[in-house]
């Protein structure tokens, strides 16, 4: 009886290893994102355009094949005064490699989409990892996302970090919220003397979805992982920024 007790134990804890060594996956490559901040160029009111004119006009406009895969306008709600203070909102870009992105938007030159009533900034390019959760769930038209600006701590690593996210995803997806979390690791362009690591994004499939995941942080539901042992704190964010993000164009599945 005891040497089954044993091997019980020597099988469990085995398998804990291997469900361990199961969720240390690797970082994967993601997606390119063109990021510009965007002002609109005269002005909001009767005499001017709104910004739900620009995000109009530019769903109209003709895509061709040289288009971006996807593109968002996301306007802030709750951000840094200096942000809003200088910029209307934000054009994202996303394209499946460095290679695509480059070779497309030669391609494509002065397309009519680019010329809007707006007016912006320096792009930067960021590559889009996302932190798969049980169940990818198709995001609205019209959603909210949140942004936090984080630091590894001393020792950790981006891919402990992914790790980390994925496992809270998982479990944050067993309490029925199928929020998308995403990492956006610096790659070209933007401040060359960063004071964080990467961005933390979270966005909902619908607003609500977002919402309900910020009241269950609000109120203590927080994921099983977290009612575990305390493990190491891999890294830190700031206060989360809210934005509302809008699809302009998504590419044709194949």
């Amino acid at each position: 009886m005891k040497k089954c007790i044993v091997l019980f134990f020597v099988v469990i804890f085995g398998l804990g290893s291997v469900v361990t060594q199961a969720q240390d996956v690797e970082l994967p490559a993601g997606a390119v994102v063109r990021m510009t901040n965007c002002t609109i160029s005269n002005g909001t009111g009767l005499n001017g355009f709104s910004f739900d004119d620009v995000v109009e006009r530019a769903r109209a406009s003709d895509f061709n094949d040289n288009a971006p895969d996807q593109i968002w306008f996301r306007r802030p709600i709750y951000t840094a005064p200096d942000y809003q203070e200088t910029w209307d909102f934000q054009i994202a870009m996303y394209y499946s490699s460095y290679t695509e992105m480059v070779s497309r938007r030669v391609a494509d030159g002065n397309n009519p989409y680019g010329r809007l009533p707006i007016t912006c900034g320096t792009p930067m390019v960021v590559r889009n990892i996302i932190v798969p959760a049980v169940s990818s769930t198709p995001l609205d038209d019209q959603t909210a996302m949140l942004t936090r600006r984080c630091s590894l701590n001393e020792g950790s690593t981006v891919r402990e970090a992914y790790n980390r996210l994925r496992a809270n995803g998982v479990a944050v997806a067993a309490e029925g919220n199928n929020t998308m979390v995403q990492m956006w690791l610096p790659g070209l362009g933007g401040r060359m003397n960063r004071d964080f690591d990467f961005v933390l994004a979270q966005v909902g499939p619908t607003v609500q979805e977002l919402t309900e995941r910020m009241d269950m942080a609000r109120t203590g539901i927080l994921p099983p992982s977290h009612n575990a042992a305390p493990r190491a704190r891999l890294f830190s964010c700031d206060r989360a920024g809210m934005w509302a993000t809008n699809r302009i164009y998504q590419a044709p599945a194949n």
